[in-house]
């Protein structure tokens, strides 16, 4: 497979093989963007750590907003898929809950909180509100079929659908995150607790069949 290269000068080239140039374009973006911030990060500095050229990114996002709002909903569902892999081992209701919370508030919460912020910069915008719609659409189903996986290993029960377990579940990480985003704050380990004590207790969550 040769992708077309576009220089500096306006001429094309060929690249054979490997990762296209927007996946490259996308990859050193989430990477730089979670370090550095948005403000920290120029368009510059993405194309030279994807090997590319400036002119590229506006080709293939069309603006540094749309590249950041992509590169924060592909990092957020990474995130989402690494917390339910760390649930799998869980022994309990509790400890399920705290599992995913304390990986998307711990580990995962730079690739939260920078959706948080794609979201807060895709609002009067709707071509970056329809990426975040589709990112939350996909963390919705994602999630869904995550809870019918867990609840037909374990045999436990639920006092609600998974699909509104699952809606509230990314609503108060969301809101959560929004407002520390909103207010230049981190998450902190009481922050974790209070929302997992809130989905354990609002939801009933996890019960024990046997219980």
């Amino acid at each position: 497979m040769k992708l077309k290269v576009v220089t500096s000068d306006g001429k094309t080239g060929a690249r054979t093989g490997g990762p296209s140039t927007r996946h490259l374009l996308r990859e050193a973006a989430i990477e730089l963007f979670m370090a550095k911030g948005y403000d920290g990060v120029s368009v510059a500095e993405i194309a030279r750590s994807a090997d590319a050229f400036p002119n590229q990114v506006t080709h293939h996002f069309g603006s540094k907003e749309a590249l950041f709002v992509e590169a924060a909903s592909r990092a957020v569902l990474r995130s989402a898929k690494q917390a339910e892999l760390r649930t799998r081992d869980s022994k309990s209701n509790e400890d399920h809950t705290r599992k995913l919370i304390s990986y998307l508030l711990g580990p995962g919460s730079p690739a939260v909180m920078m959706f948080a912020e794609a979201m807060l910069m895709a609002r009067r915008k709707a071509d970056l509100q329809e990426i975040i719609r589709e990112t939350v659409a996909e963390l919705h189903v994602a999630g869904e079929a995550a809870m019918v996986d867990t609840l037909m290993r374990t045999g436990w029960r639920v006092r609600t659908t998974p699909d509104i377990i699952t809606r509230g579940f990314w609503s108060a990480i969301f809101g959560l995150a929004l407002e520390k985003a909103a207010l230049g704050e981190r998450f902190e380990y009481s922050t974790a607790e209070a929302v997992a004590l809130m989905m354990i207790n609002l939801k009933g969550n996890f019960s024990d069949p046997r219980g």
